[in-house]
């Protein structure tokens, strides 16, 4: 042992075994009496309290727990229950320093004493890692959240637009670390700002008795100055700026201040700012709040047409779940039927009357609704039917589907789907189909088995829902998806998409193709001299340019602010230097006439071949070389690099 008094002595004097086991634990023991006072403890105690001259050894343990508390409930427990099992807490060594240890203690009675053995392990390092793997996880869930932000308003498209506000608002105060956040309009000439909404976390603190619901940007202070400016504005230490005009009594202390204008065809529509971040802001938070205010334009602007999209969409599924939950139990109730009537002689009058009521049913539905047999002929319709073809119902019994619906209904989906119900399963399609008479439409069509027999014959339920309306909606809205909003050209995604099959298509089958990026020279001064108003007329009428000399086999797109991006399918070398350069002279001789303004232009061209195994990404790289040469060698010029040597 270590350390043992003289009470220890006469409490184990014969007992030389209990006191070698001790000495030999791996973890540190301690021996107490019932008050605290040290007995005994082994080499391993004295290293984690670090008392290395046992002099030192402290006479008593109740003053190295760093919780009172603890050591209270500690005893609490030895004195109800006679034993702790890995208790948790923190002591104090020699030094002072806290060490985090398990312990487990139990009371022994030797002779006429009851003692305390206490084993204790140090955990230290096991709490050090569990602290650094939560604030791993913390760090982790905050930078996912960030992401998340800038994306979680596109699923709000149903959403009011009061509520869409408020929560890109929240989200730019959680994303950006910010204690509180503004939005403000502003006017078509940016000459006011109206406020729209604050954080929810900031009226609670505010007290001022008048606040206005409008500003002149002009006699605003540095938080103006955003729109004055026309960029985005940081003060991380607004206590010391000489700028500022100060705040209205009872207004939320600003420690920090970042706000971002938003932009619209050239115009500030929105004035978004957030403050009181912990840390100082830096151009992340400016790109994640611009990234996020722009998420949340865009979404406005699409909010309409989404929304009845949406709305249209539900309705219809709402309206096809529940015609075939009714057909479901409709047919639900033929099986029961069939089942309970299975051993009876009059299974079949039965089964018929269940058949007749579900005509009756299926009558009521606005779906086009059918039965048909094995064979592929009609047993029966109901009077969608004759709205639809406008022919009598007696049209169409005895007709087989490939004579009422056509050759490509028939052998494409019909046949096959009426063999796999019959097998047992449940079969649906949907799809644009031209039906005879009718022309092109678009389906919902939902194959159901029926138990019931027609002299013989197991029949099928045909339920097709026409929702051409709703189809063509859909499809209207993933072409603005895939189109440049202001030239109404193909936008990036859509060129990237499109790009990639083309380079797939090479890898697969060989050819020629070629990449082309092009960037309008001095763009911003055109900008600058007359306006963005006359700049977007430009953008637009130099997409037109392109577009028309283009050949009709190429692709063309916007990929940023003045930069565009051509993919030439087909053709030589010599082929694509020729349809560049005369692109090139194609936009030299353009004279954009904007109201009193004409305006002059040209196009710098970079021109790369695409080889088998490129990517687009190295390819777009490739041309965007090519892009900076030729604007270093004067701009309105084609470069060339249509070797892999080059």
């Amino acid at each position: 042992m270590y350390y043992f008094s003289d009470a220890f002595e006469a409490i184990f004097a014969n007992n030389n075994l209990c006191r070698k086991f001790i000495e030999a634990s791996p973890d540190a023991i301690v021996i107490t009496d019932i008050e605290g006072n040290v007995l005994a403890g082994n080499s391993r105690a004295a290293q984690l309290f670090g008392y290395v001259e046992k002099s030192f050894f402290p006479p008593n343990v109740n003053d190295c727990y760093k919780s009172s508390e603890d050591r209270k409930r500690i005893i609490d427990m030895l004195a109800n229950d006679g034993l702790v099992q890995d208790f948790q807490t923190v002591v104090l060594d020699r030094a002072g320093k806290p060490i985090s240890i398990s312990l487990s203690a139990s009371v022994m009675s030797v002779g006429e004493h009851d003692i305390h053995i206490s084993i204790l392990r140090d955990i230290s390092e096991r709490k050090k890692n569990e602290i650094a793997l939560r604030d791993g996880e913390k760090n982790a869930r905050l930078n996912e959240t960030r992401f998340e932000a800038l994306y979680s308003l596109a699923g709000m498209g149903e959403a009011p637009l009061k509520e869409l506000y408020d929560s890109a608002l929240e989200a730019a105060v959680k994303i950006t670390g910010s204690e509180i956040g503004y939005i403000y309009f502003i006017s078509d000439d940016e000459s006011e700002l109206s406020i729209y909404a604050w954080s929810h976390n900031v009226m609670p603190q505010c007290s001022v008795e008048y606040v206005p619901g409008s500003y002149h940007v002009s006699a605003t202070g540095l938080w103006g100055d955003a729109v004055r400016q026309r960029r985005p504005i940081i003060v991380n230490d607004y206590e010391n700026c000489e700028d500022k005009k100060g705040l209205p009594q009872g207004h939320v202390s600003i420690r920090r201040h970042m706000n971002v204008p938003l932009f619209d065809n050239g115009k500030i529509v929105i004035l978004i700012g957030v403050g009181n971040k912990e840390e100082e802001y830096d151009e992340e938070d400016v790109r994640q709040l611009s990234l996020l205010a722009d998420g949340m334009l865009n979404i406005v602007r699409r909010k309409e047409a989404d929304a009845a999209l949406r709305h249209a969409y539900s309705e219809m599924e709402e309206k096809v779940e529940k015609r075939t939950e009714e057909l479901s139990s409709a047919l639900a109730d033929l099986r029961l039927v069939n089942k309970e009537m299975a051993n009876e002689v009059d299974q079949r009058r039965v089964a018929e009357k269940k058949l007749r009521l579900f005509k009756r049913l299926v009558e009521l539905s606005p779906d086009m609704v059918a039965l048909v047999n094995s064979k592929y002929t009609y047993v029966m319709v109901n009077d969608s039917y004759v709205r639809l073809f406008d022919k009598p119902k007696d049209f169409f019994i005895g007709k087989s589907i490939f004579d009422v619906a056509g050759k490509e209904v028939f052998h494409v989906h019909s046949r096959t789907l009426i063999d796999s119900v019959l097998a047992g399963s449940t079969g649906r399609f949907e799809s644009w189909v031209e039906l005879p008479r009718l022309g092109k439409r678009f389906f919902s069509v939902v194959y159901h088995p029926v138990e019931s027999t027609v002299d013989g014959e197991r029949l099928v339920s045909i339920t097709a829902h026409d929702i051409s309306v709703q189809r063509e909606m859909l499809e209207e809205v993933k072409r603005l998806a895939s189109t440049d909003h202001l030239t109404g050209t193909n936008n990036r995604r859509s060129f990237m998409k499109r790009a990639e099959i083309e380079f797939d298509r090479l890898e697969r089958y060989g050819g020629e193709l070629y990449l082309m990026m092009l960037d309008i020279d001095h763009f911003k001064n055109i900008n600058d001299t007359y306006g963005h108003n006359v700049g977007d007329v430009v953008l637009k009428e130099f997409v037109s340019c392109c577009i028309s000399t283009l050949r009709t086999s190429d692709v063309f797109s916007r990929v940023g602010g003045e930069e565009f991006a051509a993919l030439l399918i087909h053709g030589s070398v010599k082929d694509a230097q020729m349809v560049a350069e005369r692109l090139r002279k194609s936009v030299e001789n353009m004279e954009v006439r904007a109201g009193q303004h004409v305006v002059k232009l040209t196009v710098s061209i970079g021109l790369a071949v695409v080889s088998k195994k490129s990517n687009v990404e190295t390819i777009l790289k490739r041309a965007d070389k090519c892009l900076y040469q030729a604007k270093a060698e004067g701009r309105n010029r084609v470069v060339s690099y249509c070797t892999e040597s080059e």
